[in-house]
């Protein structure tokens, strides 16, 4: 009955409503200031903290650590068997079916990390589906924008990854502040240093070979480029439509 009920009810916040509920079990009502909301709480096995686990459905199943003001809107720790922070996991289904660490006011919005396994730190993955199934490890203030590390595995440092969809499949390491814009570094292949591929679509596409610090700066610097980059290197805005340093397909 739970596996079905995880299926149906991922589903449906997927499409952002809910239709179909479980018939609830029985269960003494909770203590004041948490687990407010139809079926909260149902099923919970986890610890919650005051303040936590406020809407419909929004702890339902956790076996996992609701900490205090964490977990509000519907479905935001349902399944969740990780640890959640202070404050983590506002909005819809933020962190359903979570199995990851995710530490104080990270993953804020609708589904921003759905399905997360991996770590991530204070303050990051706000967006809708910022982090949505990541596996890797995301530093503080990492991954800000809707589906900024999506199906992210590798590690994201701290303050990258800022943008929609700026680290979407990333598989490598990104260094501090690096991948900043929208489709920054989008389907990358290789590593990219700290304050590395700046503007929309800087490094899109490009590797495998490594960028340097500092290297990749303006709109399409370095898209589709395969490397290696020098620090340093391919900055400036793009001329005739092409970025300093991009190489056609």
């Amino acid at each position: 009955m739970v596996g079905r009920s995880r299926i149906i009810i991922g589903a449906l916040l997927t499409l952002g409503a809910l239709m179909c509920l479980p018939s609830p079990a029985f269960a003494p009502p909770p203590p004041p200031g948490k687990c407010d909301g139809s079926d909260a709480c149902t099923d919970n096995t986890g610890f919650v903290g005051p303040g936590a686990c406020i809407g419909d459905l929004s702890c339902f199943v956790n076996s996992g650590t609701a900490s205090k003001n964490s977990c509000q809107e519907l479905g935001a720790c349902a399944f969740n068997s990780g640890f959640v922070d202070q404050g983590a996991c506002v909005g819809q289904g933020a962190c359903f079916d979570n199995s990851g660490t995710v530490l104080k006011n990270s993953c804020q919005d609708h589904g921003a990390c759905l399905s997360n396994a991996g770590f991530i730190g204070e303050g990051a993955c706000q967006g809708e589906f910022a982090c949505h199934s990541n596996h890797g490890d995301i530093r503080k203030g990492g991954c800000i924008g809707s589906q900024a590390c999506v199906e992210n595995t590798g590690q994201v440092g701290e303050g990258a990854c800022g943008g929609d969809s700026a680290c979407l499949e990333n598989p490598n390491d990104i260094g501090k502040h690096g991948c900043q814009g929208s489709d920054a570094c989008i389907f990358r292949t290789g590593p990219v240093a700290q304050d590395a591929c700046v503007g929309e679509a800087a490094c899109g596409g490009s590797g495998p070979g490594a960028i340097g610090k500092g290297a990749c700066i303006g709109d399409r610097a370095c898209l589709g480029n395969p490397g290696p980059i020098a620090a340093f290197t391919c900055v400036g805005e793009p001329v005739g439509g092409v970025g300093v340093c991009e190489v056609a397909p």
